[in-house]
């Protein structure tokens, strides 16, 4: 009950607040109205859109040409001209070109045209002449123009067809029975006439049976013409080779004489195919040097190449010869002062480490004597003053400190020098750890120095409280100095010095016996030699470089033409051995009885074959005419003929049965005008209308009417804010549930208040036909409120995201809530999402109210909407604590941008 009072207070002070801001009440009385009039003024557009139909310009022309039928003179195209002109469903424009016609479509002057051409009445008789050809109105229409008026004229056009149809079936079928009235007065004038006729009918349809066999027989030998006629041709043209044929007959009897010799030669292909193992291994040895031969020819290329820089090398070297002497001659004196030297230096190694010892002492005083001024410094400002003296002998004393580091980083930087120079004689870096050492010293050293100038500088300004923080750095930098000389092992540099001179020492006396073996050596006589034999050498590949492509080419066209074949020359030489075997005794057999006949046979078969087919020749035109006009005869005639006979036998018997020919003419001769009607019209429509709208505009009610409701939720959701302003006494009072259902409820208000005015507007302002005025506004009440909580949620829990997702929903809803057109004329996907959209069961629920309520329908519609509107509204207010700080959020990232609010 607490939760409810709450929410009850909360709700009227949110009128309290509305009713007390005159711009508040003006705001909510005009969301109120506005989304009405987007409803308004959509059912009064589409109020009766058909009843204007005659200011739709339709542009109409004729070049119909008079006909002459039965001594009167008919021009249907005129006719339907003075039809149109009195008819007014559609503004008719009658043009006196087909030009002016087609120019003002195409411009947009006239939604659509239509054209009778000039041979219209003559093709709608056609149908008197046996020969029937249908009539044309040629219909153009600019469908870009607008959506519903190719529609609107379209009909207008069918309408034009079904008024043509129907004048044409009245004319015809009065004429047809004006026709059967003369028959029937000869019919019975020729009853003798008649009854002969049919006993003749009777016995030709008995013997139809023999006659289809001989028609089969003729259509069948009619059709083996082209064959026959083929075979013909086939034997002219060979008898036009039958001098060939001699010729042929020869060269075989010939062919036979000189077997022997054949079998003789052909003997060799045994020969041959055991040689086939022999003939693969070349075939693959061709390959690999073919395949190879790219390498040995780089190879040589190399070889050349490496020869002549080799043999530049040589040159260079005969030409500096005498300056190397030189140099050895040198070279000895410098290996004997540097073996002096290395040896005077190794002596005093001991000193050199005395003097590192030295150095690595002096920096440990260093340490000390810089936390000595940091304890004088600390003592100094421990009162907060300092005095003129005070400065003087702090300012003297750290200027000799950073003195004493100068000179400190001099040292460090002379003994890295010599490791480094002792490094690269040696050829080894075994003195960069201590080097690494020694360089950080310096560092540190040049950091104690600046922090101890930033010192002095506070101390001579009297800056007492930044003396103190640069103090605690100083430490901790001297203590750095002491861990840092702790790492240095003098005795390790000592020991690797030592082993360096030492390898010096070594490789100098082993490289000076070296040079003294070398100046032994007869060099020019060793290079001349060496030269000679190159300068050979390159010019015997240099021959062979220039005839290595024409080898390639021929060993790699030997490989293609060998290897690229070898499978079909295998092939080829067991399948020649085969025939040798197998095939060439049956040949050899074959060709003696082919030589046989030619002798003794062929002279008498080609004398009668060229008797014969001079006589076939002769009479074959003859044969082809009489066929032709047979088959003609049977194929175009015989079976309307066939058919003929046999619906008159049907209709003889059956009429003998069924009916009196006396009845007969007694039925033709009834009254012309009464049939011709009844044809005309066979059958009237009764029309009923169930649920009857009295116009378009009513009918479109209920679709924008809810769409009026969503549009004023999401429209009032836009300006309104979904978040209750409380006074700071009263933050803890209300929870947060409270506040969102209290806000809910001006929401809520807000939308029967719309609903109320459309509706009211609809019935009493407009005069939309209502068949239940009341349950129209209950339902749309019910709607409003369904709608609103939907919204409200939505923008509740989501905020600016909501409203877009409200909006999508609009969108979805405008194309699959079927409101205008059938759901059923809609795509696939708006036929899906058609059940699941409330907005369906809006309009539904709405149209019950229209039209009449079928209450099956009505309570559907109504739990459905329900049920949406009770989770919408449990769901948001269970939700709203936990996603309210998330949207919080994401609204001041949003409001960030200076976009969005």
């Amino acid at each position: 009950m607490k939760h409810i009072k709450n929410t009850w207070q909360l709700f009227m002070i949110d009128w309290q607040r509305i009713f007390k801001n005159p711009i508040a009440i003006f705001l909510m009385v005009a969301l109120m109205f506005i989304p009405s009039l987007y409803a308004w003024f959509n059912i009064k557009a589409l109020w009766d859109p058909y009843a204007n139909t005659s200011q739709l310009p339709i542009a109409v022309y004729s070049a119909d040409k008079t006909q002459k039928f039965q001594d009167k003179s008919i021009n249907i195209g005129e006719d339907v001209l003075k039809n149109l002109k009195k008819n007014k469903q559609l503004g008719w424009q009658f043009v006196d070109s087909k030009a002016t016609l087609d120019k003002g479509v195409k411009s947009g002057k006239y939604y659509a045209g239509i054209y009778l051409p000039s041979d219209f009445s003559k093709n709608l008789l056609s149908f008197t002449t046996g020969d029937i050809k249908k009539p044309e109105i040629v219909y153009s229409i600019n469908e870009k123009i607008n959506a519903i008026a190719p529609k609107i004229t379209s009909k207008g056009a069918s309408s034009l067809q079904s008024q043509i149809s129907e004048e044409f079936i009245n004319t015809a079928s009065r004429t047809l029975f004006n026709t059967f009235n003369t028959i029937g007065y000869d019919l019975d004038k020729n009853m003798v006439s008649i009854q002969k006729v049919k006993s003749m009918i009777l016995s030709t349809n008995d013997n139809l049976a023999t006659i289809d066999q001989y028609t089969q027989q003729v259509v069948a030998l009619h059709g083996k013409l082209p064959e026959l006629k083929g075979k013909l041709d086939k034997a002219n043209q060979f008898a036009n080779y039958l001098p060939q044929v001699d010729d042929l007959g020869d060269k075989i009897v010939k062919l036979d004489n000189n077997m022997p010799t054949i079998k003789n030669q052909l003997s060799v292909i045994m020969t041959l195919q055991g040689k086939i193992p022999e003939i693969q291994n070349a075939g693959k040895q061709l390959a690999m040097i073919d395949q190879d031969f790219a390498g040995v020819q780089q190879t040589m290329t190399n070889g050349i190449q490496e020869a002549k820089q080799g043999l530049t090398i040589i040159h260079q070297v005969q030409t500096a010869l005498p300056d190397i002497k030189k140099l050895g001659n040198d070279a000895t004196k410098l290996a004997d002062v540097s073996l002096s030297g290395a040896t005077q230096l190794k002596d005093a190694l001991p000193t050199i480490t005395n003097s590192v010892q030295v150095t690595l002492q002096s920096l440990k005083t260093v340490a000390d004597s810089t936390s000595s001024i940091v304890t004088t410094v600390e003592q100094a400002i421990a009162d907060d003053k300092l005095t003129p003296d005070e400065k003087a002998q702090i300012n003297q004393l750290i200027q000799a400190a950073q003195a004493n580091i100068t000179t400190q980083q001099t040292a460090i930087k002379n003994l890295v020098d010599l490791m480094k120079q002792v490094e690269t004689n040696a050829g080894n870096h075994d003195l960069d750890p201590a080097i690494s050492r020694l360089e950080a010293l310096s560092t540190v050293l040049g950091q104690v120095s600046e922090k101890i100038g930033q010192v002095n500088g506070f101390i001579q300004n009297d800056d007492i409280a930044a003396v103190e923080a640069v103090l605690d750095q100083i430490n901790i930098l001297s203590q750095n100095i002491s861990a840092l000389v702790g790492q240095i092992d003098v005795s390790s540099i000592s020991t690797s010095v030592k082993n360096q001179l030492e390898q010096f020492i070594k490789t100098v006396t082993e490289a000076k016996g070296l040079l003294t073996q070398a100046q032994s050596i007869d060099f020019d006589s060793l290079l001349n030699a060496t030269s000679q034999t190159v300068t050979n050498a390159i010019a015997i590949l240099e021959k062979y470089q220039k005839e290595m492509p024409a080898i390639q080419q021929e060993v790699h066209d030997a490989n293609t033409m060998l290897n690229g074949n070898m499978t079909a020359i295998v092939d080829g030489i067991n399948k020649g051995a085969s025939l040798y075997q197998n095939e060439l005794p049956v040949v050899s057999q074959k060709l003696d009885q082919a030589a046989d006949f030619v002798k003794n046979d062929y002279p008498s078969i080609r004398k009668d074959l060229t008797d014969t087919l001079g006589t076939v020749n002769q009479k074959m035109p003859e044969l082809e005419s009489a066929l032709n006009q047979a088959n003609d005869l049977i194929a175009n005639d015989w079976p309307s003929i066939k058919a003929g006979v046999q619906k008159a036998a049907d209709a003889i018997r059956k009429g003998e049965k069924e009916v009196d020919l006396g009845n007969i003419v007694k039925l033709l001769k009834l009254d012309a005008t009464k049939e011709s009607d009844f044809l005309t019209k066979p059958v009237d429509i009764q029309e009923n209308a169930i649920y009857p709208i009295a116009n378009n505009g009513s009918a479109s009610t209920p679709f924008y009417t809810a769409l009026c409701l969503w549009v004023g939720a999401v429209l009032f959701s836009s300006l309104a804010v979904t978040e209750v302003y409380i006074k700071d006494k009263d933050r803890g009072r209300y929870s947060k549930r409270e506040q969102f259902s209290a806000r809910m409820l001006t929401f809520i208000v807000m939308g029967i208040g719309q609903a109320l005015i459309v509706t009211l507007g609809n019935y009493f302002g407009l005069g939309v036909s209502v068949h239940n005025p009341v349950y129209s506004v209950l339902f749309a009440e019910l709607i409003a409120i369904i709608f609103m909580i939907m919204v409200y949620v939505l923008v509740g829990l989501f905020g600016n995201i909501g409203k877009g997702i409200a909006i999508i929903i609009l969108v979805l809803s405008i194309s699959g809530g079927g409101g205008n057109y059938p759901i059923q004329v809609s795509g696939k996907f708006f036929q899906f999402i058609n059940p699941f959209l409330p907005f369906t069961h809006a309009v539904n629920l709405l149209r019950e109210s229209a039209g009449g309520i079928y209450w099956p329908n009505a309570w559907s519609a109504i739990l459905i909407l329900v049920s949406v509107g009770v989770v919408f509204l449990v769901g948001g207010i269970w939700l709203f604590p936990h996603i309210e700080p998330t949207s919080k959020k994401i609204s001041e990232a949003a409001h960030k941008s200076h976009i969005f609010h």
